[in-house]
């Protein structure tokens, strides 16, 4: 994960005095505590790092779908509904009776 920056918006007024002493303070801070982070042994991070190749090696699909198909996803399924149908057919791959059953 990336670094996350973000400024104080002084005309903010949902922001108590505390807040922004405290959003000052961590912007003070030199060093990280990394403590209660588990450290990933050599093994892990092969993996990991296996994945985010395997990850990039996805390919845009584009696909026409009837609306009332994509709103039924939205409603159901909610935020990420485009992942889980692609890992649907990516599953289908394994059931070739589904897709014969769809010819």
């Amino acid at each position: 994960m990336g670094m996350v920056y973000s400024t104080l918006d002084p005309e903010d007024n949902s922001l108590t005095e505390e807040d922004i002493a405290e959003a000052i303070a961590l912007d003070k801070r030199k060093e990280i505590d990394f403590s209660d982070i588990p450290e990933r042994t050599i093994e892990q991070m092969r993996l990991g790092r296996l994945m985010a190749i395997e990850i990039r090696k996805r390919q845009m699909f584009s696909l026409r779908l009837q609306n009332s198909t994509i709103n039924w996803w939205k409603e159901n399924v909610g935020a990420g509904y485009t992942g889980i149908m692609a890992r649907l057919l990516d599953k289908a791959t394994e059931h070739p009776e589904w897709i014969s059953s769809c010819l």
